[in-house]
């Protein structure tokens, strides 16, 4: 069996060159014009190598991991977890990635572009098996739906909710709605209601 790092460093190289949205690439190529700072290329998980907890949101924000080449760090979203990582102890005891690796065309993925990242996912999921039974915390529907659907399940068997909990054969499922600027703005998400559920994620990741 590979170690877990060659196996991460082979996936973020296929990762890197892939190609197969043809609208993502191509408004990627205009970024790199328009933004040539930026990071502008599909955005590996990012975090520990080996944990117990795998954090899945929707997609990289423009300004936010489109720009750094991180997962939820620039913006809003990502500030917020940062701050209820820190509050619930999990600094440096998560690993962080997106369903969808490229910057979305008007922040919403197509169902073939989350299929078509759906392999990435997986590959994901599959290291931290390699040590750990996971617990997966999916930050909103189109993420948890998007998990749903690479592992082969039956959406109707996990329907989403805010905090709830669906425990599978290999892996824990925490449902939360996204710490994006929308939820938390209009009141769909507040502070309390993350940390907790990230608390709970975090609770079961290391009992």
């Amino acid at each position: 069996m590979k170690p877990a790092n060659v196996i991460q460093d082979t996936a973020n190289q296929k990762l890197l060159s892939c190609r197969k949205c043809r609208r993502l690439s191509n408004q990627l190529e205009r970024l790199r014009v328009s933004h040539p700072d930026y990071w502008n290329k599909p955005v590996p998980g990012s975090g520990a190598s080996s944990c117990s907890l795998l954090i899945v949101g929707l997609a990289p924000g423009l300004h936010g991991a489109n720009r750094s080449g991180e997962p939820f760090v620039g913006d809003s979203s990502g500030n917020l977890l940062d701050e209820v990582l820190k509050a619930s102890g999990l600094v440096g005891r998560v690993r962080i990635t997106n369903a969808v690796k490229c910057l979305p065309v008007k922040n919403l993925p197509s169902s073939r572009e989350v299929k078509n990242c759906s392999r990435f996912l997986v590959s994901e999921i599959e290291e931290h098996q390699l040590n750990t039974r996971p617990v997966l915390l999916l930050l909103g529907g189109i993420a948890h739906r998007a998990l749903i659907s690479a592992i082969g399940g039956k959406q109707s068997d996990y329907p989403f909710a805010h905090g709830a909990v669906h425990v599978m054969d290999e892996m824990t499922l925490v449902d939360s709605y996204h710490c994006s600027r929308y939820n938390t703005q209009t009141g769909r998400l507040t502070y309390p209601m993350f940390l907790d559920v990230v608390t709970t994620a975090g609770s079961m990741a290391y009992p």
